[in-house]
């Protein structure tokens, strides 16, 4: 069991879609308007392991790997989105508001790596689809909360800085659009490791 809560706290730390899309809403919109995303992420993976995990090692290998295919054009979309947000000088027209609750549930059902992270889970490990999703249960908050607080501390340096930044290729790029290029590009990344 203890060979699990590793296994748990190190997938849900690392970077990955949730946690991407959580510290570029806590950047865009802080804490407070981010809690309904932050607490579909929690109870929404936790769900996802409790049911989908038993579920899903039983969906045939070619189903599988559409729902994946489905999830990574999601993501990318979703990376696109966040890396083209407008920054706190620009138009605000980009993101207009946090996800939902209901979203964040329902986004860990095409999450390529939580799909990955609940079969992989309930296959390596000896225990119940109910043991591991406790575990999760206790484990995402601190996990997913650290990325979502990072993204709030970022925000008022981000604002402080934003007429400052760097060129590349001599383009002007300033430091908050260059985080959301990295969180977008992280997101994508994570896409290697599913």
């Amino acid at each position: 069991m203890f060979e699990f809560f590793i296994f748990a706290f190190v997938t849900a730390i690392t970077p990955g879609p949730n946690n991407s899309m959580l510290m570029a809403s806590g950047i865009k919109f802080g804490r407070k308007k981010s809690i309904p995303h932050f607490l579909g992420i929690w109870f929404g993976f936790t769900f996802l392991f409790l049911i989908g995990g038993f579920l899903l090692s039983f969906i045939p290998n070619e189903v599988f790997q559409y729902i994946q295919y489905v999830g990574y054009i999601v993501i990318i979309y979703i990376a696109y989105k966040i890396s083209i947000t407008k920054t706190s000088v620009e138009d605000n027209s980009g993101l207009k508001k946090p996800l939902t609750f209901i979203q964040g549930c329902l986004f860990q059902w095409i999450n390529p790596k939580g799909i990955v992270m609940a079969v992989s889970g309930l296959t390596a490990f000896k225990l119940t689809s109910i043991e591991g999703a406790l575990i999760y249960f206790t484990v995402l908050p601190f996990c997913v909360g650290i990325w979502l607080i990072l993204g709030e501390s970022l925000q008022g340096w981000l604002i402080k800085n934003s007429s400052s930044g760097f060129y590349f290729r001599g383009i002007f790029i300033s430091w908050e659009r260059a985080v959301y290029i990295i969180l977008g590009l992280s997101m994508v990344g994570s896409l290697l490791l599913a």
